[in-house]
């Protein structure tokens, strides 16, 4: 049986407005074009790792409303398993509210609803056999994300875990990590008494975690693990929205790490193509196919 990834997280309807600027506290801005568009961290990835390797999972919460089920009917549209979605009457599927200024750069503020009705429970009702990479997010309840890393590595999955949005993380977690992916603003937060991304990324090998990856936006990202430090340059791409586009990165890295046989710098370069292409298209999902991804990556 050939063995699928899976992504555990967040599904979310993102709102967007863009406008000129950033608001500041307190000012209301008028703004300009609306749009709304499928999100949520977890969904982000499972739909790009979905786009480059066919045999992906979905592990999600969401309500009984008819924005639930429009995103259902859109996850089956793209042929995703979501056979371990669940549904919950009491709570409305969560909504995230966007604000993308002329460069790109956005503000986001999340309701996560449904999102947080995922616990401990639904990950031991998982056969975590049945997948090579597990991808995790800090969008649902923490003690559900425990449990699940806890039981993918005991049954011998890589695991992947994006800590945002950022909180302190318990040592009994971070050892059950093959792969952290923080932003260099994130890595700061996880853990206290460090203000260089570097140390802060040797502090959590030292705690357990085998790969620290630093995303690090248009600058592109930062390979840190027992072999030392490996820094990797973005693809040359005209920046329309950035929403999505660390998502897109995690999930693109797990489908190029099971792509590439593990082979970290290959699946990392693999991942910033990807991530490259999405930054020049509107919607977190809006995702470029294999062939696109290889050709700007220049690989095979």
């Amino acid at each position: 049986m050939q063995k699928k990834l899976l992504v555990v997280g967040s599904m979310n309807v993102d709102m967007v407005v863009k406008a000129e600027r950033i608001p500041a506290p307190g000012e209301t801005l008028l703004g300009g074009v609306f749009n709304q568009f499928y999100g949520g961290k977890g969904a982000n990835q499972a739909v790009a790792a979905k786009t480059l390797f066919s045999q992906t999972s979905f592990c999600a919460a969401c309500g009984t409303d008819a924005i639930g089920s429009d995103y259902l009917k859109y996850l089956k549209s793209k042929k995703m398993d979501i056979s371990l979605v669940k549904r919950d009457k009491k709570e409305h599927t969560g909504v995230a509210l966007i604000t993308l200024d002329k460069s790109g750069e956005n503000v986001i503020t999340v309701a996560a609803g449904a999102n947080l009705t995922l616990k401990p429970a639904d990950m031991k009702a998982i056969d975590f056999n049945k997948f090579s990479h597990v991808a995790f997010q800090l969008e649902t309840d923490l003690k559900t994300v425990a449990e699940g890393l806890k039981l993918a590595k005991k049954a011998g999955c890589t695991t992947i875990l994006t800590p945002a949005p950022a909180q302190k993380l318990p040592q009994a977690m971070l050892k059950n990590v093959d792969f952290l992916l923080p932003n260099q603003h994130e890595i700061l937060l996880i853990q206290d008494g460090f203000d260089c991304p570097v140390k802060a990324a040797e502090n959590l090998l030292k705690q357990g975690v085998k790969n620290v990856i630093i995303t690090l936006g248009a600058k592109g990202s930062m390979l840190v693990n027992a072999d030392g430090k490996f820094e990797f340059g973005t693809f040359k791409t005209k920046r329309v929205d950035t929403v999505g586009a660390g998502d897109c990165f995690t999930g693109s890295l797990m489908a190029g790490l099971r792509r590439y046989n593990g082979d970290v710098q290959t699946a990392i370069k693999f991942a910033t193509a990807a991530a490259s292409l999405a930054v020049s298209k509107m919607g977190a999902q809006s995702f470029s196919p294999l062939k696109d991804v290889l050709k700007l990556a220049k690989l095979k």
